[in-house]
């Protein structure tokens, strides 16, 4: 018996060196948010082989900058690929939020066929973090079909939070199935070198006067797996959509606080 085995290592859990080295001198492959300040606050836009999480109270344009990231991921695919119905996002929605005509609204404001846009999105709707599990595992197959890139969840942990409360389900069971969930989210985005978002609902922080004034939900386990963090925060204004976005924790990058706007052209630079 190897050492592996006899301490239980799943041998996908061991960062090979070598080829660790060769991503690090490859060049950033980046994909644009659409907006310089979002851009900016990314440094320089969504790069290959990360996982981004987003996380902020409703209304904040969670689901929004999803919705904008399927659009961006075919404005700057869709002529590198001549595959007939090829898919390019892979857009999980555990909250039933995903909306085509928002996905036409926001193509037409930014001069793209809606029809192809939407042909290039994959959406499944989940109903349990075991069914999102099951459905992380059997990706690989769609991954290997279609140039996909790009890989959505909205949210994490939505399922996590709600399953809590379930007497049928215990908290073992549900702790262990959505670690197998995020740790399948970082096998499939590093091996296949996906841009990954997820979004994050919330829970109070009760600190008094705390710059972060909400966590994402299972945040001690989300921290074992993913780094680049932001906080998406309403601004005081009654007369504009205008909200923050504060970069609290990045593996290359500073903390980082900037303004955007939502609009029906999704998120956008605020201009004064």
């Amino acid at each position: 018996m190897n050492i592996n085995d006899a301490l239980k290592i799943n041998k996908n859990q061991i960062t090979n060196l070598k080829l660790l080295l060769q991503k690090k001198v490859k060049k950033d492959i980046i994909l644009s948010s659409g907006a310089k300040s979002l851009d900016k606050i990314l440094g320089r836009g969504f790069k290959k082989g990360s996982i981004y999480l987003f996380f902020g109270a409703n209304r904040t344009g969670k689901t929004q900058l999803c919705h904008q990231m399927c659009i961006q991921v075919f404005k700057q695919s869709s002529h590198k690929h001549s595959k007939k119905n090829a898919k390019y996002c892979l857009y999980y929605d555990t909250e039933n939020t995903f909306r085509s005509e928002r996905i036409e609204e926001i193509s037409k404001l930014r001069q793209l066929n809606y029809n192809k846009v939407l042909n290039t999105i994959l959406v499944s709707k989940i109903m349990s973090n075991y069914a999102l599990l099951i459905s992380l595992k059997s990706l690989e197959k769609e991954i290997k079909k279609n140039p996909i890139q790009l890989l959505i969840i909205d949210t994490i942990n939505n399922y996590y939070r709600s399953e809590k409360g379930n007497p049928a389900i215990s908290f073992s069971q549900l702790k262990n199935t959505f670690l197998s969930v995020l740790q399948k989210i970082y096998e499939l985005t590093k091996t296949f070198n996906l841009i990954t978002i997820l979004t994050a609902q919330i829970t109070p922080n009760f600190i008094e006067d705390a710059i972060i004034q909400e966590y994402p939900v299972g945040l001690h386990y989300l921290n074992h797996f993913f780094s680049e963090m932001f906080y998406l925060s309403h601004k005081n204004d009654v007369e504009k959509n205008l909200c923050y976005i504060h970069r609290v924790n990045s593996s290359f990058l500073p903390e980082k606080k900037l303004l955007y706007e939502i609009t029906p052209k999704g998120l956008v630079d605020y201009k004064i």
